[in-house]
């Protein structure tokens, strides 16, 4: 009803802007200037419609949009394929796939040798885990993704788990405790947790870690291109995400980082695209963090990668994720006096630009209706916001819920 209002008041607003006086015109003059204010003023109509039709989208959580300008390079690389693929396949492993390893390793703070450019999150995980021993005693929180979690828990590892009390913050005291006791060898965690939007402080647990000679692995999908993250500065030895979150680069490639100590202890038992090299004449296997890599690279979807990376370079990761803490505050605090509950509380403590809200009395179906794009699931709503997102859309969403509870 809202959206229908409001797009009456744009039809009378239109309506009135084109409706001129006829009465100077006569015969065809008249005709014809009545034919091209109704053509322009029914294109107005067309175009108003169309743009308002358009969901106000605060899911890149869930997906992260592309933007069109990012497809360009990849478009052209796939233009040449009709062609001559062999050449031009030939081209990019010779003139791209270095570059645009390196240009990740600037992303994150890293070495170009240390990147690996992998499908995905779960193949990399999966990988570094059947390099283990086994024998590893590993923490794990309850709540993490299903894909962190599997491959150590279906390889009958030692797991000590810890929680979240109450729903969002982990309990830290537990985790200190079995890294400082020597309890654990790996801490595994998220960055940012995909059930509730917590923000695991990672420079404090890799210190920790670090000081007690415990690794630590870290899944940044729910934070790459939204938070600034300077591997340089962060004690960690395993570092995977995926690209088509926050990092809009649509599915199919992930980063994954392998520091220089954890790579010599544990040596990859996969082999791939970059696991060779010619030795005499002779294929020889080199494990390093790229026999992670599979043997055909996604060409079109890492030249995307390229592209997204130098978007929000231009942009500024800092300045997106200022940008999207705004909003993140802006939502909260247009809540907080509504009978709508979330996980957490209402400051930004350990938050990113993720809120969980309960879905109750049809809460969910309601925003929906109101051409709103979030996740629902297991009786939660998840909102998040990243730099295409305004102040104006956010207000779209409070005043709905405001609807909804008045």
């Amino acid at each position: 009803m809202m959206a229908l209002t409001a797009k009456m008041k744009i039809y009378d607003r239109l309506h009135t802007a084109h409706d001129g006086p006829y009465t100077a015109c006569d015969g065809k003059l008249f005709e014809r200037r009545q034919k091209a204010h109704c053509e322009s003023f029914m294109n107005a109509i067309i175009f108003t419609i169309k743009k308002m039709s358009n969901p106000i989208y605060l899911n890149t959580a869930a997906c992260g949009l592309v933007m069109p300008e990012t497809l360009v390079a990849a478009n052209q690389l796939y233009a040449g394929f009709e062609h001559n693929s062999s050449t031009r396949s030939e081209e990019w492993r010779m003139r791209v796939e270095g570059r645009i390893r390196q240009a990740i390793a600037d992303f994150v703070g890293a070495e170009a040798r240390s990147i690996a450019m992998v499908p995905n999150f779960s193949w990399a995980w999966n990988g570094i885990v059947q390099s283990l021993k086994g024998s590893e005693r590993v923490l794990l929180f309850k709540r993490d993704y299903p894909s962190l979690l599997e491959p150590f828990r279906i390889n009958h590892f030692d797991i000590t788990w810890v929680d979240a009390p109450d729903g969002f913050n982990i309990d830290l005291d537990a985790v200190t405790k079995a890294i400082s006791n020597k309890q654990v060898d790996i801490v595994a965690l998220s960055h940012v947790l995909w059930s509730s939007g917590y923000k695991t402080d990672i420079k404090a647990i890799g210190d920790l870690c670090r000081q007690h000679g415990v690794l630590f692995m870290v899944d940044a999908t729910q934070s790459m291109g939204a938070n600034e993250i300077d591997l340089a500065q962060l004690n960690i030895d395993v570092f995977a995400a995926s690209n088509y979150k926050w990092m809009n680069a649509g599915f199919g490639t992930a980063v994954l980082f392998i520091a220089d100590g954890f790579l010599e202890k544990y040596q990859p038992v996969v082999g791939g695209h970059n696991s060779y090299k010619m030795v005499n004449g002779v294929m020889q296997y080199t494990p390093s963090v790229q026999s992670y890599e599979p043997g055909h690279p996604n060409m079109y979807g890492l030249t995307v990668l390229e592209s997204a990376i130098k978007h929000k370079m231009g942009l500024g990761v800092a300045n997106i994720q200022n940008h999207n803490y705004s909003l993140a505050q802006k939502f909260l605090l247009g809540i907080e006096d509504l009978p709508v509950k979330i996980l957490g509380d209402y400051s930004m403590n350990h938050r990113t630009a993720i809120v969980l809200l309960k879905d109750e009395e049809g809460l969910g179906d309601y925003i929906k209706k109101h051409n709103i794009v979030v996740t629902q699931r297991n009786g939660l709503l998840r909102v998040s916001m990243h730099y295409y997102n305004t102040a104006e859309d956010v207000q779209v969403l409070v005043d709905c819920l405001k609807e909804k509870y008045k």
